[in-house]
Order: C-alpha cells, then sequence, then structure tokens
C-alpha cells in the first residue's frame, strides 16, 4: 500500500473513532513522518506540552483530528511543519513564520548566544538579512537598553519582522529597513557607530543549490538560501563593507557556510572562526581594534 493510502486510511479510521488519544495520533503518523515533526503539529493543534501528549487524560476532538491528518499529509509531501502551523521557537521567543521568510535554525540560536557573550552592554545593533526578525528580537530582550536595525532586501520579509516586533512590543526599538546591501547612503549615519553587525545571510554556494534538502530548495524564500557562486556574494559584502561601520571594539558576528573559511581568511585574516555544535565550521567573529578590515 503506498504511503498516500496509508495516509487515507489512518486518517479515516482515527477520525472516526469515537475516542481519540494523542499517543496513538503519534504513533500511527510516526510511520509517514518523524516522531518529532507529528509531535510538534499535535503540541500546535491542542497547545500541551510534549509530556502532555502523552500523559493527558482529555480526548482530542474530532476536529483537531482531521486538522492533524491534513497536516501531516503535507508534511509527508514537503510543506515544513512551522509553515503548516505558522510558528517557529527561536531560543526564549515563538516567531509568526510563513513563506516569506527563512525558518530559524538552531545554528542561529547559537550565533545570537556567542555574541551576546562577546559584548557588554551594546547600544546599537545591525542585524542584517533580518528574515522573521529572529535576531533582532533576541538580542533586544537579551540587551534591553539596545538600539537595533532589522535591515532586509525583501520588503514581504520585513512584514514578517514587522508581525514578531510587534508580539514582543519592540516596535519602538527596533527599526525594519529595507535595503539591498550595506552600499546605501540610507545607513551612512551609523558609520563608526555600531556596536554589534550580526547577520545569518544567505551563503549556500549556487552551485549546490540542486542538492540541498527539498523542503529548503521548494519552500524556503530563495533569496535567503542562495549565496551565488561559493555562497559568498553576501558574506564577502559584509565582510568587505561591515568594519566601516563599527566603532572602535564593535563586533562583527557572522553565520556562515562550512566550505567559506579560506574565502574569510582570505579577506579578514584576523577573523575568530569557530564550528557549530555539529562540528562544523560555521560562526565568524572579528572586533575592530583599530586595524584595517582586520588585516
Amino acid at each position: 500500500m503506498s504511503k498516500g493510502r496509508t495516509a487515507a486510511a489512518a486518517r479515516a479510521s482515527v477520525a472516526s473513532s469515537i475516542k481519540v488519544d494523542a499517543f496513538t495520533l503519534v504513533q500511527q503518523a510516526s510511520r509517514l513522518i518523524s516522531r518529532e515533526e507529528a509531535e510538534f503539529l499535535l503540541m500546535e493543534i491542542t497547545g500541551w506540552k510534549r509530556h502532555e501528549i502523552y500523559t493527558h487524560s482529555r480526548q482530542i476532538s474530532k476536529f483537531q483530528v482531521l486538522r492533524f491528518w491534513w497536516m501531516v499529509d503535507k508534511v509527508r509531501t514537503g510543506t515544513p511543519v512551522q509553515y503548516l502551523v505558522n510558528s517557529a521557537p527561536f531560543l526564549d521567543v515563538n516567531l509568526y513564520v510563513d513563506e516569506r521568510v527563512f525558518i530559524p535554525r538552531p545554528e542561529t540560536e547559537e550565533l545570537v548566544l556567542r555574541t551576546g557573550t562577546r559584548v557588554k552592554s551594546p547600544r546599537f545593533i545591525l542585524d542584517y538579512g533580518t528574515g522573521s526578525g529572529c535576531i533582532a528580537i533576541t538580542l533586544a530582550r537579551m540587551f534591553p537598553q539596545a538600539e537595533i536595525w532589522a535591515v532586509d532586501i525583501s520588503r514581504p520579509a520585513l512584514a514578517v519582522a514587522k508581525r514578531n516586533l510587534g508580539r514582543y512590543q519592540l516596535k519602538d526599538r527596533v527599526r525594519t529597513i529595507c535595503l539591498s546591501s550595506l552600499y546605501s547612503n540610507r545607513i551612512d549615519f551609523l558609520e563608526g557607530k555600531l556596536d554589534v553587525l550580526i547577520s545569518n545571510p544567505p551563503y549556500i554556494p549556487r552551485e549546490r543549490l540542486a542538492s540541498i534538502d527539498s523542503k529548503v530548495r521548494d519552500y524556503e524564500p530563495g533569496v535567503s538560501v542562495d549565496g551565488g557562486i561559493g555562497g559568498t556574494a553576501v558574506v564577502g559584502m559584509l565582510l568587505k563593507y561591515g568594519p566601516r561601520f563599527l566603532k572602535p571594539g564593535g563586533l562583527l558576528a557572522l553565520e556562515i557556510d562550512h566550505t567559506q573559511e579560506s574565502f574569510v581568511r582570505t579577506l579578514v585574516p584576523t577573523a575568530v572562526i569557530e564550528k557549530d555544535f555539529a562540528g562544523y565550521v560555521r560562526y565568524v567573529f572579528w572586533q575592530n581594534l583599530g586595524g584595517d578590515n582586520g588585516k
């Protein structure tokens, strides 16, 4: 029997039952999608915590069951679960997401945390390629005294960021700007003033796009994924022009592809490059100590 028929049969069988428990739903859905995805969907539908899926005594309504199986079918055919439920966790916040923005990843959570340990009471921060606003929002909560500029090339993405800023009452402290690069004279007023310039830019090499996870390639915004030839188009721009925006002692913090260490070393020999929790080269940190682009 095909997976499609299996999903339909399971959906019809469980939805028609008088009593349906969460454990049964997760067990059956786990034959089609990952258990983590099934749990996440059910948590969003019911509002329960993960442990409550297995301990909660209340039954699930027929409407919730039907919605759950509709979502399982979508996930099985490739749709990211975060877009289905319009929700993605990021550190201590929960963000609205849809197809207009890149889904926040654990690697970027780590970028924020590592940046937070390197700066003390920053006043001015710029988040380049803000997307959902995940970096700007968590840094604003981490540093309540900071003023933050959230920059993106995509107006639709900025609309999502504004929605999330409103959710956390941060519109007065985080300003959004639509820009295609740091070359723009619209941000000249920030030259030499930033304590932090941080970015999770598009960095996947264009020549590798055909082989990446189809959920990323087919559903997430291309502008957030395609880093150009070698994946270095935006990374290179940030390394070349970012330092001029930093005040003395200011920090440039980037997330990069694991293949880009030599590229970074060529442009900024004094940069600190670190690996992520999986052991891959992932982060670049450079502090303005008065040199020329780290050379």
